[in-house]
């Protein structure tokens, strides 16, 4: 290490965007692999950059470093604002070389060695094993058959689906109806799909398929009722709102379903969803679980909705808790925000476009649903993938009901995450001249907006008192007068302020500070605490059941006194408490809530939603699915606050995870 940099800030003057952690990884690792490997000056200099690359890949949320990406270029280079060189950064050599080289240390995936090279990608070994073993559990399941015939599989996918020709144009396939069918032969599947596709519908559905082929085994196996073995089903999410969200949704389409599904079947439905964490079972001050490989979660069916935001280490580790046959739904949009931590898991597997199904699996939805071959074939775009690549576990639901194609949030979306920036701005711009009936909500100013039915886009320019005060005072002062907590929860869950950043002018922090302000002066009241106040914890805290990123209410009790309110799930069962109560005192780290950033509000959607962008174009947050993960959170309206650089630099901008894992 010597013979690179002698110093952490010796790196630092030569390498742009490094971190103390990423020089002393390298140190380490050099150290580590030089035991056994006699290396020249030049030598050392290449891995000490490799290995300083491959911590700020880890860093930003990559699984590995992909030696392809890095060689021949020069890296951690940067320029001052008068297009100086301010970083001279390294220039990697060929790819051969670094082969070479890598080959030579003996890290290959059967070494045991802290480093792994395998298929040109540099890993971590904990991170190759978190890959390997989860492409190997799934692999695993997609290869175990099915026993149930065809017949009994089109007869309760058919009496899920009925023929409604007032509902779809005759030959249009039914998505979700394709997305039941694929799932029930499989003991792995994914039903991916946008905002109001239907995914927590059609899932009910898949659901209670599951449950009638059960039922149907049962009684041909000749138990009676006291001995029928019930199918045990787990639902989760990654957060304890997203939990509530699809226990809320799933409890909604069951009493949609009354009429169509048998009442025996919707009475054993499941409702209840857990976190990821409570399923697994968390260990204090451990990374660990009490469910793992030597002590297997009983499910039978595992559920795990907004999988986007599951990490690798997690989703390995749910698998590794897993029985062999117990079968996996994952459900979520692959075009939203990856996970905070490493890895790309949805993404990974739900490759976009579709590429098709295999000739078998064709087949056999055909059959199911009664579809001809062909048409479906017809329907899916051909991919210039691997020739081994699988999409039979996968299910893409395209219509989406909220935004039919013809509203301004959709069309939107649809330009964003598809990276056409000029498009998407222009749209936004595009009726700056047209009156719009409830425009006064919005003070006058420079502003612009865009109404196609229901759905309402509004451009607004940074400066907030013409257009966020309005706003402040429409949602958020009257959650403090609400008649009682369940109004005042309704009334905060209609609009939410959302920022790139937490830091900033324009970052959550300021912003909070600013609507706290401003409502402490409406309301009469003192700025660190008052009735109505919105609050999310910061920290979790497992004696308290209260985690990082619940939300609550501080409200005012009939005998006067203050407390912190939250939400349990809504369930069926009339002993379920519907709030935590709690002293304000005895909270866990947690601050006001009037805006969050967009990572934070996955798996949740508002009424109306106001995304703040920062000034200045080009920061490393901004990217399209960052965008389209906050666009998506508006059922209805959109403010934006943002400049034409900065929105369109962020549409420009894909995030790219680096990742191993195929199937």
């Amino acid at each position: 290490m010597a013979q690179t940099y002698t110093s952490f800030n010796q790196a630092q003057q030569q390498l742009a965007d490094i971190a103390a952690i990423d020089y002393f990884f390298a140190r380490e690792m050099l150290s580590a692999l030089t035991v056994n490997a006699e290396l020249t000056v030049q030598q050392a200099q290449i891995l000490t950059h490799l290995f300083i690359a491959l911590s700020v890949s880890l860093r930003a949320g990559h699984s590995c470093l992909p030696i392809t990406e890095i060689c021949d270029i020069h890296w951690a280079t940067a320029f001052d604002e008068q297009g100086l060189c301010s970083h001279q950064g390294y220039v990697f050599p060929c790819r051969d070389v670094l082969t070479k080289l890598l080959s030579e240390l003996e890290i290959g995936a059967s070494a045991q060695q802290v480093l792994v090279f395998d298929n040109n990608n540099l890993y971590m070994r904990r991170y190759f094993q978190f890959e390997y073993q989860l492409a190997q559990s799934i692999k695993e399941r997609l290869t175990q058959n099915s026993s149930v015939s065809l017949e009994e599989i089109s007869s309760i996918v058919n009496l899920l689906f009925p023929n409604e020709s007032t509902q779809t144009q005759q030959h249009e396939i039914d998505w979700q109806k394709i997305a039941v069918a694929n799932a029930i032969n499989k003991n792995f599947t994914v039903i991916a799909g946008g905002p109001g596709t239907g995914k927590t519908y059609t899932v009910t559905k898949l659901l209670a398929a599951l449950l009638m082929l059960n039922k149907n085994s049962q009684n041909s196996d000749n138990h009676n009722d006291n001995n029928e073995q019930a199918l045990e089903i787990s639902l989760v999410a990654p957060t304890g709102k997203a939990a509530q969200r699809l226990s809320e949704s799933i409890i909604k389409a069951i009493s949609d379903f009354k009429g169509l599904i048998p009442d025996d079947i919707l009475s054993v439905m499941p409702t209840k969803a857990k976190t990821i964490h409570r399923l697994l079972g968390v260990i204090p001050n451990s990374p660990n679980f009490r469910h793992n490989s030597k002590n297997l979660l009983s499910s039978d069916v595992l559920l795990i909705d907004e999988v986007s935001m599951v990490d690798l280490p997690m989703m390995a580790r749910i698998f590794r808790a897993l029985k062999p046959a117990a079968k996996i739904i994952l459900l979520g949009d692959a075009d939203q925000l990856p996970s905070v931590a490493v890895g790309s898991v949805l993404a990974d597997i739900a490759l976009r476009p579709h590429g098709g199904y295999s000739a078998d699996n064709f087949n056999y939805l055909a059959q199911v649903c009664q579809l001809d071959s062909k048409q479906l074939q017809n329907t899916f775009e051909p991919l210039n993938s691997a020739p081994h690549t699988c999409h039979d576990h996968l299910s893409f639901l395209m219509k989406s009901r909220r935004f039919d194609g013809e509203a301004g949030i959709g069309i939107l979306a649809n330009h964003v995450i598809k990276g056409q920036a000029a498009q998407s701005w222009q749209l936004l711009e595009s009726s700056t001249d047209k009156e719009f009936s409830t425009a006064s909500e919005l003070s006058t100013g420079n502003k612009s907006v865009i109404s196609v039915d229901e759905h309402q886009l509004n451009l607004v320019n940074n400066n907030l008192d013409t257009w966020l005060t309005p706003l402040v005072d429409k949602y958020y002062r009257g959650i403090a007068q609400c008649d009682d907590i369940a109004h005042a929860f309704t009334m905060l869950a209609k609009f939410r302020v959302l920022c790139a950043t937490r830091q900033g002018e324009f970052g959550v922090d300021a912003l909070n500070q600013w609507i706290k302000e401003l409502l402490s002066q409406r309301l009469h009241a003192s700025a660190s605490g008052y009735h109505g106040m919105p609050i999310m914890i910061s920290e979790n805290d497992y004696r308290l059941g209260l985690f990082n990123g619940d939300i609550g209410l501080l409200w005012r009790c009939d005998d006067g006194h203050l407390m912190a309110f939250f939400e349990n799930a809504k369930q069926d069962d009339a002993v379920e408490k519907p709030y935590k109560v709690l002293l304000p005192s005895r909270l866990p780290k947690h601050d006001s809530v009037y805006a969050m950033t967009i990572h934070k509000t996955q798996g949740s959607e508002f009424e109306h939603v106001a995304i703040v962008l920062p000034k200045q174009a080009g920061h490393q947050l901004l990217s399209r699915e960052l965008l389209y993960t906050g666009i998506t959170r508006a059922k209805t309206k959109l403010t934006i606050a943002s400049n034409s650089q900065t929105w369109q630099q962020g549409v420009k901008t894909a995030i790219k995870r680096y990742s191993g894992l195929t199937l």
